[in-house]
């Protein structure tokens, strides 16, 4: 029997579990909102390797990816801005960002606009995911308050995030983007 909806399963899984942070920093549970989301954020490293391991890899894993991860970020985002556990100019930010490229994924018609990765842009992603957990962790801990950490962190992800944005304005203007029409997928 061939395995091959797994890896989706997987990716669908960690855009679920935004919700479920989100839901249990409101409901006060900060620890468990603490522990779902590095549970959740470490399914993105295996879904890429399961998609390849059953030789799986598809044209919907390749959206549902990024999308998943936009759903975890941006939830947990949320949360923590409704508690007032992030700066509003700082999730506030950062939530601009992923609803504009949401909705630019959404003005496309589900085609996909085509970037050459780079490497601010990967350092964005990392950066916010260790910003996250440090805000959602939210004690003292170790002699560490952990919430500036995450706040100082927070504004290297929003300065990284600018950077790329920068970057993938330069691949547009330049014609390097590519839109990849649905039919191709």
């Amino acid at each position: 029997m061939r395995a091959s909806w797994v890896p989706n399963a997987v990716t669908l899984a960690r855009g679920a579990s935004g919700v479920v942070v989100a839901c249990l920093l409101v409901a006060g549970y900060h620890h468990a909102a603490f522990f779902w989301f590095i549970g959740a954020v470490s399914t993105d490293l295996v879904d890429g390797w399961l998609a390849r391991k059953l030789d799986a890899v598809s044209s919907a894993g390749e959206w549902l990816d990024p999308f998943a991860d936009k759903i975890l970020a941006m939830t947990t985002w949320g949360g923590l801005l409704a508690l007032g556990w992030a700066p509003w100019w700082l999730a506030g930010l950062l939530l601009f960002r992923d609803v504009a490229v949401l909705a630019a994924w959404i003005f496309t018609n589900g085609r996909q606009m085509w970037f050459r990765p780079t490497l601010v842009g990967r350092l964005k992603i990392s950066f916010e995911g260790v910003t996250l957990p440090l805000l959602l962790l939210h004690d003292e801990w170790m002699g560490c308050h952990w919430m500036s950490a995450g706040i100082i962190l927070g504004t290297v992800t929003l300065g990284l995030s600018a950077w790329s944005a920068g970057e993938y304005a330069v691949q547009w203007a330049r014609g390097e983007a590519r839109i990849r029409p649905a039919e191709a997928r």
